[in-house]
């Protein structure tokens, strides 16, 4: 039997948990299952997920670059720290692309550009995923019209429909583990992630940034009597997103700035609510954390949001403000919210496993490099406990 070597690339692996970086790892994690797949990851951080090799370089912290202009090729302070991170991986020699079959990668310009541009005879196919979006995909102006794969990975059917007939296209969403995040736990909460508060308490776990609307979530939770705002992410907004905290809602809330994803399940069974405020929501691998966890679910009202959850979470427009408070009250140690919860965590046993969608992009693999796949168990662990 053949193995394929696959390299999964993006900065931040290893080194912080946000929805990609998480993705990416459960994806590289299930497909190295697989007897006939090898794994490795290519970031920044010192996290080695035990049974796959990791690759870490330098880089230049994107916080340094939250002021600097914004650019072609430099639009925001991700793409800074992406050229550090890809002029480090080039420079340390560390990537050798005629050791893999497949690369994975998700951000753009700088690592999709030299994945892409080193492709010749013999070298590895580049997978793109659209974990950030697909705006590089489609545009073909300044330079996206650089942006090239050999094969697309859309995370929700919009995507897949807009990119379908330029690239050799597959649907494979995100997913979760039912078994890490989970509403039992006969564990202790650690110390640094303790809620203590009497009243209701909301969870968000969510970037401070613009378009999550954090600070709107502030405002809909300062109108619920004696609740509380627990937010797990950081951002560029931060100080004025504590600045409002405090006016709206002081003592009564707290921010935890980073937290790392074996803390998330705590915080989840704390709380009675999980909110989510985005309203352009690429997929939102925290609807299937919190689902899982056991958590009523409030969100923007979007297509992409419920084909995640059906009807199993409260729908609204999240640019009303009152309208949001009322979801959460309606949802927070009521009924509805119980049967809520409860629906979602078994959609997601049912369909959403990290498991099922590494099984996808076993089959995208051959696919695209025109080999049919092995027949194989339907599920890898059979094979690991073989």
């Amino acid at each position: 039997m053949s193995v394929k070597r696959v390299a999964f690339v993006l900065p931040g692996l290893g080194r912080v948990q946000r929805g990609a970086e998480t993705a990416f790892l459960e994806i590289a994690r299930n497909m190295a299952a697989w007897p006939d797949i090898e794994v490795e990851l290519f970031g920044t951080g010192e996290e080695t997920p035990e049974g796959l090799k990791t690759h870490s370089v330098g880089y230049i912290s994107r916080e340094r670059f939250e002021k600097w202009p914004s650019l072609p090729f430099f639009r925001n302070e991700y793409a800074y720290e992406e050229l550090t991170f890809t002029w480090n991986l080039r420079r340390a020699g560390v990537y050798d692309a005629s050791r893999f079959d497949a690369t994975v990668s998700c951000t753009f310009p700088h690592v999709n550009t030299f994945l892409s541009r080193r492709k010749q005879a013999g070298n590895p196919v580049s997978i793109f995923v659209t974990q950030n979006g697909d705006w590089m995909c489609r545009a073909r102006h300044r330079e996206y019209r650089l942006f090239d794969c050999d094969g697309l990975v859309c995370i929700n059917p919009e995507y897949y429909e807009r990119n379908k007939d330029a690239y050799p296209t597959v649907l494979i969403p995100n997913g979760t583990d039912p078994d890490f995040f989970t509403p039992d736990c006969s564990e202790s909460v650690p110390a640094e992630v303790r809620i203590e508060h009497d009243g209701p308490v909301v969870v968000m776990a969510s970037a401070m940034i613009r378009s999550k609307r954090v600070a709107e979530a502030i405002d809909a939770v300062a109108l619920i009597p004696n609740a509380c705002l627990v937010v797990a992410g950081d951002g560029p907004d931060r100080a004025a997103i504590a600045a409002r905290a405090e006016q709206k809602l002081p003592g009564r809330h707290r921010l935890l700035g980073s937290v790392k994803r074996h803390l998330m399940p705590h915080i989840f069974r704390q709380a009675d609510a999980f909110l989510h405020m985005s309203q352009e929501e690429p997929f939102g691998i925290v609807y299937l954390e919190a689902g899982a966890s056991g958590l009523p679910i409030v969100c923007h009202d979007s297509e992409i949001s419920r084909w995640i959850m059906g009807d199993c979470a409260e729908f609204v427009d999240t640019s009303d403000v009152p309208c949001v408070a009322a979801a959460l009250q309606n949802v927070i140690r009521q009924p509805r919210g119980a049967a809520l919860a409860s629906d979602m965590r078994e959609r997601i046993i049912a369909d959403w496993s990290w498991a099922a969608q590494a099984a996808k992009y076993r089959q995208f693999l051959y696919q695209l490099l025109g080999e049919p796949a092995p027949e194989q168990a339907s599920h890898p662990q059979e094979l690991m406990s073989v």
